[in-house]
């Protein structure tokens, strides 16, 4: 689940996407969402035992993860919940 253009398309920061009471099953690598600019709300999903990251974001996105169940997998490789590719920090 990839939420916006790419990385140069700047008229996605207007974007405000939110996904909600998904299930994302074992085995998943990635992008679970992955967003590109704009705002995410993340919230009330579940998520089992990803391959890489389960919420990712690029291009300086805003990304609210509220109320989500993670059970992460046995391989301590396979433990990242969230993955950022900007140069803004994770906040609480």
């Amino acid at each position: 689940m990839l939420l916006g253009h790419n990385d140069d398309y700047s008229a996605d920061r207007v974007m405000k996407v939110t996904v909600a009471f998904n299930h994302f099953g074992s085995a998943l690598i990635e992008r679970m969402p992955r967003a590109r600019f704009g705002y995410s709300h993340v919230v009330n999903n579940r998520y089992d035992e990803w391959l890489m990251y389960a919420i990712g974001g690029s291009a300086d996105p805003i990304i609210f993860s509220q109320g989500n169940y993670f059970i992460a997998s046995k391989n301590s490789d396979t433990k990242q919940v969230t993955k950022s590719e900007t140069d803004r920090k994770w906040s609480n």
